[in-house]
């Protein structure tokens, strides 16, 4: 499923950093060397001043590891609102506007006065993509905002961490407490975006598991209607076939393959791959079998069948299609050209509307 798909698209992107075992590794690293500095921090002896220090450094440094992962948070919901963007704009590119406009060019030199022109559907098309645009980066200038006061706030922080590093260097204290209050205050920090990139990697592991177990429910659901869902298709083979043979001689089947999505519906005879016009009978054959196999078990369906292009079908085969459709219970609505349809069929019995260069449909 699309949703599946985008998880595990994100967690590609997670693996960039590291996997979550790795993450997880270098955490716990992490927090043995924090407990290992913070005892050995205990071990020097300090006066009161410098313990209020030491208090109000230690509160910096828990802001400054809030920070930080917050910051990441915010860069990270920003790179994937930057990378859809960047998806959603190069939809632009992917429409061959020369080709298109040539067709419009085409279809105005033969239907003139064409009410859309293509200008209308290009501004159309782009105006489209300009309001998933909007939709899409709609809370990018907020989130700008906010990177830009946490990273002023951890600046402060880091102004707030020198001020109190130094005051504790006047204090007359040994090198060792120095880097010993440094190290623990870039491991926080480094604690803080491992952190992040963890919850971001539990919390896909969590979603990726709800998207497999409703994908779970639902080949469940579809595996216990197999049966049902085989004998219907055994009913509707019984018109289909039926229909197919009086067409051409030959017995078409339909029959399922089951995939992650569920059935995928496939239409097959021995004799392979119909041509453009038996596919044209098939579409028929199927159609008229379909009404009489709701009809059979009482299904509610729109008794009428729509086709085009039957100029692809040969005459004999479209006499066959009018004395089939004839005997069903429902409409068959077909539009073709005049000089296509078989001679030895009486049009004016079958004709609803009939058009022509000099009149066209509602006139236009």
């Amino acid at each position: 499923s699309e949703s599946k798909k985008r998880e595990e698209n994100f967690q590609k992107r997670l693996k960039k950093e590291g996997e979550l075992s790795l993450i997880q590794q270098q955490l716990t690293f992490i927090n043995n060397k924090l407990e290992e500095l913070s005892a050995k921090k205990k071990l020097f002896v300090i006066n009161e001043d410098y313990g209020k220090d030491i208090e109000e450094l230690n509160i910096t440094k828990v802001a400054l590891n809030s920070a930080s992962t917050l910051l990441s948070r915010l860069e990270m919901r920003r790179e994937l609102i930057i990378e859809s963007k960047s998806e959603l704009e190069q939809e632009y590119s992917l429409v061959d506007t020369t080709q298109v406009k040539l067709l419009y060019e085409r279809a105005n030199s033969l239907i003139q006065n064409l009410q859309v022109s293509f200008e209308d559907t290009v501004k159309f098309h782009n105006d489209l993509l300009n309001e998933k645009l909007k939709f899409i980066t709609k809370e990018l200038p907020n989130i700008e905002e906010q990177i830009i006061a946490v990273k002023s706030k951890i600046i402060g922080l880091q102004r707030t961490e020198k001020i109190l590093t130094l005051k504790v260097e006047k204090s007359g204290f040994t090198d060792d407490l120095e880097s010993i209050i440094v190290e623990l205050n870039k491991l926080s920090e480094k604690k803080g975006g491992l952190e992040e990139q963890k919850r971001l990697w539990e919390s896909s592991i969590e979603k990726l598991k709800s998207i497999e177990l409703e994908l779970e429910s639902i080949n469940e659901g579809i595996n216990s209607s197999d049966d049902l869902i085989q004998n219907r298709i055994t009913a509707f083979n019984k018109y289909f076939s039926e229909f197919s043979n009086k067409l051409y001689g030959e017995y078409y089947l339909l029959s399922t393959q089951q995939t992650e999505k569920g059935y995928d519906l496939i239409v097959t005879n021995i004799e392979g791959n119909p041509s453009t016009g038996k596919k044209k009978g098939q579409i028929a054959a199927f159609d008229f079998a379909y009404l009489q196999f709701a009809d059979n078990l009482d299904i509610s369906c729109l008794h009428f069948v729509m086709h085009d292009q039957l100029e692809n079908i040969h005459d004999n085969q479209i006499n066959t299609i009018v004395e089939v459709a004839n005997q069903l219970n429902g409409q068959y609505i077909v539009p073709i050209l005049r000089d296509k349809v078989p001679s030895d069929i009486d049009i004016r019995k079958y004709e609803v509307v009939s058009l022509s260069q000099t009149d066209k449909l509602f006139r236009i």
